[in-house]
C-alpha cells in the first residue's frame, strides 16, 4: 500500500500517513477475522434453525401428556373404564400402568427402561445437531420424540411406573407421549426419504444437466413411504397383539 493511498485533509506528514494506513489495515484484518469467528460460532451453534419448532412441540407434547394423565388419574381411576363415544366400542378410556416398555413386555426391567430415555434423548440431539439445514419436518419429528421421552420419563421418576389409559380394540393401552413417540418416527421416515430423493435427484440433474422433476419423485417417496409404514403396522401389531395373545396368556 503506498502511502498515497491514505487520503485524508488532516494528514499532513508522512509519519502520521504512515500511522493512517497502518490502522486502516489492521482494521480490515481484524473485521475479517471477526466475520470469520461469526461464520464459525453460527456453524457450530447449539440452537439450530428449526430449535424453536422442537422446543414448542416438546413442551406441547409434555403438557398434553402429563394433563391427560392426571385428568384419567383424578377422574376416572385406575383399573376403571371410560367410553367417550358410546358408538365406537372399541375405543375406551382405560386407567392402567406399566413398568416395561412398549406392550408391557419386561415389566421386571423398570430401573433400566428409567436410564433408557437419556441415552435415547442424547442420540437425538446429537443427530438434530448433526445435520446442516433441519427443516420443519425433522424439528417437529424431534420435538415429538423429546416430548413424548420426557412424558414417560417423568412417570417413571415420579411414580416408577408410566400411566397408559388409550386403549383402540385389542392393541395394548398406551398414552399420548407414546403417540408422540410413534408420529415421530413416521414423520422421519418421511423426512429421510424426502432427504435421500432430494440428493438422488440433484445427483441425476447435475450429471445429465436436466432439471430434477419433484413430481416424479413425490409418487414414488409415497409409495416407499407407504409400503415402510405396512411392514411397520404388520410388525407392530405381530409383537404387541398376536404374540401377547396367542403366547404370554
Amino acid at each position: 500500500m503506498k502511502t498515497g493511498d491514505c487520503k485524508s485533509p488532516v494528514l499532513h506528514s508522512h509519519v502520521v500517513r504512515l500511522r493512517y494506513c497502518a490502522e486502516q489495515a489492521l482494521g480490515a484484518i481484524s473485521l475479517l477475522r471477526l466475520k470469520h469467528l461469526e461464520t464459525q460460532l453460527e456453524s457450530k451453534s447449539f440452537l439450530k434453525p428449526g430449535a424453536v419448532v422442537v422446543g414448542i412441540v416438546a413442551v406441547i407434547v409434555l403438557a398434553l401428556d402429563q394433563l391427560t394423565k392426571y385428568l384419567v388419574v383424578e377422574q376416572i381411576g385406575m383399573g376403571n373404564a371410560w367410553h367417550p363415544i358410546p358408538a365406537l366400542d372399541w375405543l375406551r378410556i382405560v386407567g392402567s400402568y406399566n413398568t416395561g416398555t412398549a406392550c408391557g413386555y419386561f415389566p421386571q426391567l423398570g430401573f433400566i427402561f428409567t436410564l433408557a430415555p437419556f441415552f435415547i434423548l442424547a442420540v437425538v440431539v446429537w443427530f438434530y445437531r448433526s445435520q446442516p439445514t433441519p427443516g420443519w419436518l425433522l424439528s417437529i419429528g424431534v420435538g415429538l420424540i423429546i416430548g413424548g421421552a420426557f412424558g414417560n420419563l417423568v412417570d417413571r421418576l415420579r411414580l416408577q411406573y408410566v400411566v397408559d389409559f388409550i386403549q383402540v380394540g385389542s392393541f395394548p393401552i398406551f398414552n399420548v407421549a407414546d403417540s408422540a413417540v410413534s408420529t415421530a418416527v413416521v414423520i422421519m421416515l418421511l423426512w429421510s426419504l424426502r432427504e435421500d430423493a432430494g440428493r438422488e435427484s440433484g445427483a441425476g440433474a447435475s450429471e445429465t444437466g436436466a432439471p430434477a422433476k419433484p413430481a416424479d419423485a413425490s409418487w414414488k417417496i409415497g409409495l416407499v413411504f407407504l409400503g415402510v409404514l405396512g411392514v411397520i403396522a404388520a410388525l407392530g401389531y405381530f409383537v404387541c397383539v398376536f404374540v401377547p395373545t396367542n403366547f404370554l396368556r
